[in-house]
């Protein structure tokens, strides 16, 4: 199309169903101070005629079908004397090395947004010349080396994400972090960091609320120096080669919420004599793959109080998005930083022993429960009724015994239920959900019969189950109430540019870029309710 508007300083054409190459002739639009056009299926090259913008204050193309090989368009762009936000990520074609200078952008630009387009190479040294950065993200691209250690020089810096990359060394390697005293994200997820975790990241009390260290190949134990991370609300270390006892001293953090430790090499027991308030704010914990031992304390499970009720949080403008693996979901899940978060607890493939602590049951706002591949025994506790909330509950390739209790079917919210190969007896339960649940949740467990297996019980074993229920269960009527305030979305940061902002007062661009990966997995993964 032609475009030919010298007077023209603001374009919004992003989120409709834009086909077709760029349109060359807005390089005239020579007044131009914002320009949108992300969110749509523009494809060819982006031109290097945009160079001649001298005005733009902003430049978004994330999320197209742009194509083009090498990033001379970025080398056009490196003397704008203005431009703050800059975003052509999801762009996966997009290919060539970041330019070792950039110009006129070190004194100006605040957000760099450059994940998922396949950008190679090494972060150059220019990036710790962008003075002004506030936000910076190269995630999922095919950066390798290190981290240049000029980037310790952005003192403004708020969130900074190169996971998924190649990159490989060890993880900011004798830093001071004198200069990141805004620090709230850190993601170094997905890569080859080897050596032990930095042990200063909190020297200076900042505001860290993330910190995503996952899938390295990090050794050693968990910094103490972590307890000086106040606000800290998502640690994730999992598939690492971190070997340590339960870190029970986490537990002091006022604002833990998320706390995955997964696929390592953690061992011991988790009991402690520890204070009754910690992990008071805990709604993620994944524990699951490692080498821990001994009972399930009864006292952990009471300090989960976000679990066992509706908590008041003061809003938090800062959401991340965190990878964690519920296995007996078999699929990734994509969870935001909201209020509540995704709640789930996962103990599966350890060496815990002896029963199910009746305390379990108390935790009505879980949504999921993961005790698979471990050695428990005794009965499935009655109090698994009261789990209102509870979507997925796995206790298969355990040593459980006795009949599995009629409470359970209140749980009308279920949708995945494993409980084979364990040595469970008696008449399966009917109603609600568990008409909906085949053979193989039962696998493994002889002495269990009626529907939805082939052997059918004799009125004796329908009779002890009955008088079981009544002995030692609470039968199966209880009040319930649960308040869900749904699976948030979005990435917002507390920066002050107001004219970056279109029509919604708010960076949108983060927050598409997290929620659109959000509905996708939460459609894929949970099905249409059933009920009866």
């Amino acid at each position: 199309m032609g475009l030919w508007l010298p007077n023209l300083e603001y374009l919004n054409l992003g989120s409709n169903q834009l086909v077709g190459s760029f349109p060359m002739s807005i390089s005239n639009a020579s007044r131009l101070r914002v320009l949108n056009m992300s969110h749509n299926y523009i494809s060819g090259s982006i031109p290097d005629t945009l160079g001649n913008l001298r005005n733009l204050e902003m430049l978004n193309l994330e999320a197209n079908n742009l194509t083009s090989s090498g990033m001379g368009f970025l080398s056009s762009l490196t003397n704008y004397p203005a431009l703050e936000l800059l975003s052509f990520g999801d762009n996966e074609l997009i290919s060539g090395e970041l330019p070792g200078s950039l110009g006129n952008l070190s004194s100006t630009l605040q957000i760099f947004f450059a994940a998922r387009c396949n950008i190679r190479g090494s972060i150059p040294d220019s990036v710790g010349e962008l003075i002004n950065l506030v936000s910076l993200d190269l995630s999922a691209n095919n950066l390798s080396g290190d981290i240049p250690r000029s980037l310790e020089q952005l003192r403004y810096l708020e969130y900074f994400n190169v996971s998924f990359n190649r990159l490989d060394g060890k993880i900011l390697d004798g830093w001071s972090f004198g200069n990141w005293k805004n620090i709230a994200n850190l993601d170094f997820s997905g890569n080859n960091f080897s050596g032990a975790m930095p042990d200063r990241i909190c020297d200076l009390n900042s505001g860290l609320r993330y910190l995503g260290l996952n899938d390295n190949q990090l050794e050693g134990a968990l910094p103490l120096s972590l307890i000086n991370c106040t606000d800290l609300v998502i640690l994730n270390v999992a598939k690492n080669r971190l070997s340590d006892t339960f870190p029970h001293w986490l537990g002091a953090l006022p604002k833990l919420r998320v706390l995955v430790l997964s696929s390592n090499r953690f061992h011991g027991s988790i009991q402690d004599s520890i204070a009754t308030s910690f992990f008071t704010k805990l709604q993620m914990l994944d524990l699951s793959s490692n080498a821990f031992t001994g009972l399930l304390p009864t006292n952990f499970f009471h300090n989960l109080k976000a679990l066992s009720e509706v908590v008041e949080y003061e809003y938090d403008n800062y959401r991340y998005s965190v990878n964690v693996t519920i296995r007996g979901l078999e699929l990734p899940f994509t969870i935001t930083v909201a209020i509540p978060v995704f709640t789930c607890i996962d103990l599966s493939n350890n060496g815990f022993h002896g029963e199910i602590p009746e305390a379990v049951g108390e935790l009505s706002m879980l949504l999921a429960l993961n005790l698979s591949h471990n050695s428990l025994t005794g009965p499935i506790p009655t109090s698994f009724g009261d789990l209102a909330a509870l979507e997925s509950l796995d206790l298969s390739f355990n040593k459980l015994s006795g009949s599995i209790p009629s409470q359970l079917t209140s749980l009308t919210f279920l949708e995945v239920l494993r409980f084979q190969n364990n040595n469970l007896v008696g008449h399966i339960p009917r109603g609600k959900q568990f008409e909906t649940f085949e053979n193989k949740s039962y696998a493994g467990n002889l002495d269990l019969c009626g529907f939805p297996l082939s052997k059918e019980c004799s009125n004796g074993e329908g009779s002890e189950t009955e008088k079981h229920d009544q002995v030692n269960g609470k039968g199966m009527a209880f009040i319930w109430k649960v308040v869900l305030m749904g699976y948030g979305s979005g990435l917002v940061f507390g920066i002050s540019m107001a004219y970056v902002v279109f029509t919604t007062g708010r960076p949108w661009w983060l927050v598409r870029m997290i929620e659109r990966d959000l509905k996708e997995k939460i459609r894929s993964w949970i099905p249409k309710k059933k009920r009866n």
